[in-house]
């Protein structure tokens, strides 16, 4: 299958995925006249839908740009297998709006805390998977030690962070959203690898 195809499909779930999670964040209705304390009081109560609407974003942001790391420098090509694990993996990435809504409207139930949770781990997993089944069927010797590395370290934060977001979810809800947002940052911000290795005394492998 054209590798092409692919991710353009991907580009396009992405896309709407980002763009729907705005759709959330409604602007506030009045019954009656408006003032400036009564609209300051309705767009506070918007903060949480706000505030998971910039976090899943970051979300899908970072994941859009790990995809197309893993579909530019592990697959060299795409069979059967790999195209359905593929789309697996953009059905979460499309369910993400959902459970982003869900956790927005109900930040301090633990059920969607949870919801939220479990999707993100189940991408990371799933990419995880993709990774193995292009490492077994293709090989990925034209990629560095340190890179795959890298790439290893990334996906074990994620899921240890997600998984720690849902076992805490049962003592304290917000304490879990902190787990979900952690990995989040730390792949945003350019340089936390070499920091952490600088940081802990540990080495990845050789810089190129």
């Amino acid at each position: 299958m054209d590798k092409t195809r692919v991710v353009a499909l991907a580009d396009g779930i992405f896309a709407v995925a980002m763009t729907i999670l705005i759709f959330d964040i409604k602007i506030p209705a009045f019954s009656s006249g408006v003032t400036d304390a009564t609209l300051w009081h309705s767009l506070g109560i918007l903060w949480p839908h706000v505030t998971v609407f910039a976090l899943s974003f970051a979300v899908l942001s970072v994941m859009w740009v790990n995809h197309h790391f893993l579909f530019d420098s592990f697959a060299k090509e795409i069979d059967r297998r790999l195209n359905l694990i593929n789309m697996l993996y953009l059905m979460f990435i499309a369910f993400v709006p959902f459970s982003a809504s869900l956790i927005g409207e109900y930040s301090d139930h633990q059920p969607a805390t949870i919801v939220y949770g479990v999707n993100l781990l189940l991408i990371t997993l799933t990419s995880v998977w993709m990774v193995s089944y292009i490492k077994r069927t293709q090989g990925i010797e034209h990629l560095s030690d340190r890179l795959l590395n890298q790439s290893r370290f990334r996906s074990v934060l994620n899921i240890l962070c997600y998984l720690f977001g849902i076992v805490v979810s049962f003592i304290n809800v917000y304490v879990s959203l902190f787990f979900y947002i952690f990995p989040i940052i730390f792949n945003i911000i350019p340089g936390t690898l070499d920091f952490t290795e600088k940081l802990f005394r540990f080495s990845l492998g050789e810089k190129e």
